[in-house]
């Protein structure tokens, strides 16, 4: 499986991306499956806290350009854009608190899958990258709204604008990651004071985060979504990905 779910017990579940030959990029299967592990997250009413991560060192490098390459019109790429960013809809919606254990390199649209978590904690080896715009294209999953809720306006636009890979210290000092965990155990301890009261999460999640708020943050993303498929087809954005897959090859 590219993506598994696993129980830690009976309140803490974690999704992990299996694909580590590619650094977890995320290909139609993995949207799909994705997708599937969600909704049966989003039913569970015991599960109170949810962590996301990688495997072999890496959290997400984002879109698989090897099967994303094919894309090429605008209405192509919104048959990958329009259902990666419903899945982090869903990442959003989840009444659980959710984590995202960034352990290596989340890039591109693995940066804006972190983003959809309410926290994410990191090893000191962490380098996240808004770097789309080095592609001649914006984020196309609801990065930028996510990103602009996480960290504000400001140092949203300079995240996306400069397309730099930033690493620990200063993804600190921006309040993108929220703590240091070298290993799932130090993962583990940082949840398990969610733990303690685990029967408020779900209502407190609720109260600070309210349901017509969630629907703005909805609209927004979606219309991302709207605005990277027009650049997509775009011959700067064709031109950069050939660039990209010859620089591979090297």
């Amino acid at each position: 499986m590219k993506v598994r779910l696993e129980y830690i017990d009976k309140h803490i579940a974690k999704i992990v991306l299996n694909r580590p030959q590619c650094k977890n990029a995320v290909d139609f299967d993995v949207i799909k499956q994705l997708d599937t592990k969600l909704d049966e997250l989003a039913v569970n009413k015991d599960v109170s806290l949810i962590i996301i991560q990688g495997t072999g060192g890496a959290f997400c490098s984002g879109g698989d350009l090897d099967e994303f390459h094919e894309l090429i019109t605008s209405a192509q790429a919104k048959e990958m854009l329009f259902p990666m960013c419903n899945v982090l809809k869903k990442i959003v919606g989840l009444k659980a608190v959710t984590i995202s254990y960034l352990d290596g390199p989340a890039i591109g649209g693995g940066a804006e899958l972190a983003s959809a978590t309410d926290y994410s904690l990191a090893r000191d080896t962490v380098k996240v990258g808004f770097v789309q715009a080095k592609l001649s294209i914006s984020t196309g999953w609801g990065g930028a709204s996510l990103l602009q809720k996480r960290v504000g306006y400001h140092d949203a636009l300079k995240m996306l604008t400069s397309a730099k890979v930033f690493h620990l210290d200063e993804l600190i000092e921006l309040k993108f990651i929220h703590g240091i965990a070298q290993n799932d155990q130090e993962v583990l301890d940082w949840a398990n004071e969610w733990l303690k009261h685990h029967q408020l999460l779900k209502t407190y999640k609720r109260n600070l985060f309210p349901e017509d708020e969630k629907q703005r943050l909805y609209a927004n993303m979606h219309q991302e979504a709207e605005r990277c498929a027009e650049l997509w087809e775009s011959d700067a954005h064709h031109e950069a990905v050939k660039l990209f897959q010859s620089s591979k090859k090297q």
